[in-house]
């Protein structure tokens, strides 16, 4: 009977440590995975750019200037510019192709006012995946325009500091200030402030729709409509001798606003002051700024705006899941499942060792010898 006894409580105790080891292995899994997904998984492969990113994003706009270069070659100087349009400003930002952590985005932006495009830029960018700055390091095949800092957006868990942006326009960089919390369709976000100041434009697409020179014969006009001083036409008939035409050129200036959900780094709104000037190009390199060739505010649509917050929150929501409360929730199962595994495997070695028996008591013998 004790040896029945002893072979089941052998077996009891290695089932016990079977289940021991099953549970700590179980465990030991959940706390390595909940480690790997919250600082791995989750900022290398979840909190990025997706590779199938395509959003538009559109802006309520006014043009307070807007120039007319078929009116002023006509000498229509008083047709030449326009004023107070209502127009839209749309954007799109598309991830056509990726390599490893680094997209290919193509930026869109396109100005219009009552039916008729005034400006369109196509822009293609190699960026980081997940600091969303422009990169070199891409595919060679790739034709991407030469950028610094960010083009697009802010990167995913942006900070209270300041950032690098790239101004497509001058092909210039400028400060993105940290400026504050604000409330942007009912969640904060981060505000950041920029200033450029009147600076040479160089992008070609924007150069292309716009006249090259002006005729001498408008310089007069211009002279007497008070866009251009006395002391600058003479100058420019020294600068110019004989010429039928003076060579224009174009500056870029701006103050711009810009609301990001910190999360997902996504613009959820902006408020940007932009003016493109034209003026004459003097053989020094310097121009005289003679008319807004495009003056404009905008700001995020109704439409816009609550597109913006939504995909905002719903990135945040999954950046949490996979990022805090999915590993948290493992680590926590994988935490019990190791103690538990501890607990059984020092039950199942008290009942793996054989039972002790009580050994007969000797009495001693009528002849005084022991029984």
């Amino acid at each position: 009977m004790g040896g029945k006894r002893a072979a089941w409580a052998a077996c009891v105790g290695a089932n016990m440590r079977k289940a021991a080891v099953s549970s700590a292995v179980v465990g030991l899994i959940l706390l390595i995975a909940s480690a790997l997904l919250a600082w791995l998984i989750t900022p290398s492969y979840i909190a990025r750019l997706p590779g199938n990113y395509d959003k538009t994003r559109t802006y309520d706009a006014t043009i307070r200037t807007l120039f007319n270069p078929s009116a002023l070659a006509a000498g229509n100087l008083a047709g030449a510019i326009r004023t107070g349009i209502p127009a839209t400003v749309a954007e799109n930002v598309r991830v056509q192709q990726t390599s490893g952590n680094t997209a290919l985005v193509q930026d869109t932006r396109t100005i219009s006012a009552g039916g008729s495009t005034l400006g369109k830029t196509v822009t293609p960018y190699a960026l980081d995946r997940q600091t969303l700055e422009a990169t070199g390091n891409h595919p060679s095949n790739w034709n991407v325009t030469p950028a610094q800092g960010l083009t697009v957006s802010w990167p995913l868990g942006a900070k209270q500091q300041n950032y690098t942006g790239w101004v497509y326009e001058t092909s210039t960089t400028t400060t993105l200030k940290y400026a504050g919390q604000s409330q942007q369709g009912g969640i904060s976000t981060y505000a950041y402030r920029s200033t450029v100041p009147p600076t040479p434009i160089k992008n070609q697409q924007l150069l292309a729709s716009l006249p090259k020179s002006l005729p001498v014969s408008l310089v007069p006009r211009l002279s007497a409509a008070g866009l251009i001083s006395p002391a600058q036409v003479a100058s420019l008939s020294k600068a110019f001798p004989g010429a039928t035409s003076i060579p224009l050129g174009y500056t870029y200036q701006a103050a711009d606003t810009y609301y990001v959900a910190p999360a997902t780094g996504l613009v959820v709104n902006l408020s940007n002051n932009e003016t493109e000037m034209g003026g004459i190009a003097l053989p020094n390199g310097s121009v005289i700024p003679l008319i807004p060739v495009l003056s404009y505010t905008y700001h995020a649509s109704p439409d816009s705006l609550s597109a913006a917050v939504d995909e905002a929150n719903s990135g945040s929501a999954t950046i949490t899941t996979w990022g805090v409360t999915v590993p948290i929730a493992a680590a926590a199962v994988g935490f019990v499942l190791v103690v538990l595994g501890v607990f059984l495997w020092m039950r199942g070695g008290s009942k793996g060792r054989p039972m002790q028996t009580a050994r007969p008591e000797r009495h001693p013998s009528p002849a005084g010898g022991v029984r």
